[in-house]
Order: C-alpha cells, then structure tokens, then sequence
C-alpha cells in the first residue's frame, strides 16, 4: 500500500501538476535536478556484518543522493519549491522511492522579510546544520552540526515557519519547527531521543556579510564558490528544543532539553585563475548527560555480528553529542581552460562528556572540475577512530579508513 501511495504520488505530479504549472510563464519556472554517484572502499569496525556474514571491509557501489526539483513563482511575492529525491540507494537499500523532500511556498514582503512556510531546510546553529551537498568541499557533509539528523528531521528538512532576510549586510533566519522522530530507544543513565509531540524547535542563525551577499533563494549553505564570489562572513546561531531527550537516574526518568550554540566563520576569495575557500566553527550541544550520536553514512554494513565496539557497524562514528566540537575545512582551487582541480582537507576535533579520549577526524581529497559543480568527480579519503569500552573508560582502540570516489552531475 505504502508503495502503491508513492506510485500515485509521482504519477500526479507529472500528470497534473506539472502540466498545471507549465501553463504559467514558463521564464517563472525552473527545474532541476542531480545525481551523485559513488564507488567506495570501507574499512568496517570490527563485529560489522553483512547479511549473515562478518566482514572486515567492503567495495560497494550506490547512489547517494538524487534530486528531481521544480521551482517557480506565482508572483513577484508568492514563490515555491518542490523536490523528490532519497539518498543511499544501494544493493543493501534496494528499496529506496522517491519522496517528498522538500514543500514549501515563501511569501517576499521584501528582501529584508521573507516567510517561508512547509517542509524545508531553514534552520539555525551554523552555516553548516543545512549544509549544500551539490556544492560540497568534499566527498560527503559533515554532521557535526546536526545531533538530530534524521530523528527531528527529514534529510534535514523539518515542517516549520522560518522568517529570514537581509537587513543591509546582516542575513538572518529563525525558525520554529515541529520535529519529525523517527526512533524510540530503552532508557538508560545516557540521555536518548524520545517522542514529544509537544515540544517546539526553535533555531536562528545570524551573520554578517563583509564582501559579497549570498542569495537568499536557498536554505542550503554552500561550502565553496570556485572563485564566483568574494565572501567573508561571520555568523552565530542556536537551536532550542525542550523535553529533546530522557535519560534514568536512580529509577526516576529525567527529561532533557536540546542546547546547540555555534559560532563560524567563512571565507571565499578569488586571485585570478584561483581561489582559496576557509571555513571554521565552534560548537557546543548538550542534548542531556552521555550523549552521543554515532553516525555513518550510507552506512555499508547491514549489521553486527557482535557488538566489539562502541561505534557499531559499517562506517560509524561519533561525530556529535553533548559536548564541545572543533571543524574546520580549507580548500585550493586551480584553474585551467578546460576543467579546475581543488584540493582540500577537513579535520574534526570534538570532545564529548561520554567518551574518555578526543575524537579525531581527518578527511582529505580533490576535486576534478569538469564543468564546476554541475559535472565534478570528487576523490576522498577519510580516517575515523574507532571506540571501545574498556576498564570501565571509552578510549579509541585504532582508526579506521574509507575512499570514495564520487561523480557528480546537475542540471
């Protein structure tokens, strides 16, 4: 039934709606849409199993992301957007429809007063809680960020009000959400996400523009220009949300609220035929005592034979939770007549109140630009710590490694 419903979905858009819009000018609409492509090798945490067997690492190939959008204009106020799309389609998660990613309409009073209304990406904390992945640095986002990816949201979409602007050189956005959760875990003396129906999220973030403005027709930050713009900024921001959280303490359960504050800064300048791009944020969540959010994408293994460590299967690590975080990325863009390469690095420092040891992440590659960011092949490696519990202290036991190479294409 579930399937049949999305079937009915994508055979009404292109049926009813479409047709329905392109009956408008057609210079107010615009689509879109982008495929990225990866062939990857992964060292997997030990215990981590593929269907029934224990493997030590795996070569997969998938789709991590695609994207069909459509965006448009009623008016000179009233605008939309709509994009299908899922993430992660791979032989593991065969089963991957389309779905609606993003829904929402914005109502322009001005450039200084935008509200946007649905399910979006608006959201507060730091440039990077909704980062671009079109125009990424690297091979994949980082989620230091976004503690409650994919539990309060939707592949970072929320259903919420955001109001949002540009008061001369200041951009700003609040947003106030009702969030998605989509796990229920035992309780325990570690706080974990629970389901209250009732709490608000309230985000912003603010930052101030010294050189050129960025556009405000996307919620989703970019992480490199490639020397289109100059841009310095310097942002803060927060998200807040009560009764986030629960853990036990001496049988009574304990609610706990979210608290992220993050301060950032980003840098973009051309010289000539190159470009250098800087990016760097501090951050603190407390989302309740031992907290922590392990996290791997396009995660290669189905399960865990044994529970060996603390990161569980595949790919994952703690990239957030309850505690303070250091991220930071630099990237060197050469041109030449027909294509641009990029180097970069990104290194990710955190300490978290539920692990002994400072969790260290290192990721470095390049970028091989056919045609900027709409035909680009990315190569990157990652090197992540792995933890264990030993001796009653969580200590990184050794680190493990993942390439990724990776064709991206837009249009």
């Amino acid at each position: 039934m579930y399937r049949i419903f999305h079937y009915f979905i994508f055979i009404w858009i292109h049926l009813v709606l479409v047709p329905g819009l392109l009956a408008q000018d057609a210079e107010k609409i615009k689509f879109s849409g982008s495929i990225q492509l990866w062939m990857r090798y992964t060292d997997l945490n030990p215990g981590s199993s593929i269907g029934n067997q224990e493997f030590n690492d795996a070569f997969d190939i998938s789709l991590r992301r695609y994207r069909l959008g459509l965006q448009g204009q009623f008016n000179e106020r009233i605008s939309y957007n709509f994009t299908l799309g899922n993430n992660n389609l791979s032989r593991y998660q065969i089963d991957q429809s389309p779905k609606v990613l993003d829904a929402y309409v914005n109502y322009r009073f001005s450039d200084q007063l935008i509200i946007t209304g649905g399910k979006h990406a608006w959201t507060g904390t730091s440039r990077y809680a909704a980062p671009s992945t079109l125009s990424a640095l690297g091979s994949d986002i980082n989620f230091s960020a976004t503690p409650a990816l994919n539990v309060h949201d939707d592949l970072l979409r929320k259903l919420s009000i955001a109001v949002r602007g540009q008061l001369d050189k200041l951009d700003y956005r609040i947003a106030f959400a009702k969030p998605f959760v989509f796990v229920s875990q035992p309780l325990s003396e570690e706080a974990v996400f629970v389901d209250n129906p009732t709490s608000l999220n309230i985000s912003g973030y603010f930052k101030y523009q010294f050189l050129d403005k960025e556009s405000l027709s996307s919620a989703f930050s970019p992480w490199t220009y490639l020397g289109n713009k100059e841009i310095f900024n310097m942002g803060a921001g927060w998200t807040f949300q009560s009764k986030a959280t629960q853990s036990l303490s001496s049988g009574d359960t304990l609610d706990h609220a979210m608290r992220s504050f993050g301060i950032d800064i980003f840098y973009d300048k051309p010289i000539g035929k190159s470009a250098w791009t800087f990016y760097a944020v501090y951050l603190i969540h407390d989302l309740g005592p031992g907290f922590v959010r392990y996290i791997g994408a396009n995660n290669p293994a189905s399960g865990t034979v044994k529970e060996l460590t603390l990161n569980g299967r595949g790919n994952s690590f703690p990239e957030a939770g309850t505690g303070q975080i250091l991220f930071g990325n630099i990237g060197y863009l050469r041109k030449f007549e027909n294509f641009g390469l990029q180097p970069y690095t990104m290194i990710e420092l955190a300490d978290f109140e539920a692990l002994d040891d400072p969790m260290f992440l290192l990721e470095a590659g390049i970028n091989y630009l056919l045609d900027g960011h709409q035909s680009k092949v990315t190569l990157g490696y990652r090197n992540r710590p792995v933890f264990i519990a030993q001796s009653g202290q969580r200590i990184v036991d050794n680190r493990k490694s993942m390439v990724v190479l990776q064709y991206q294409v837009r249009f």
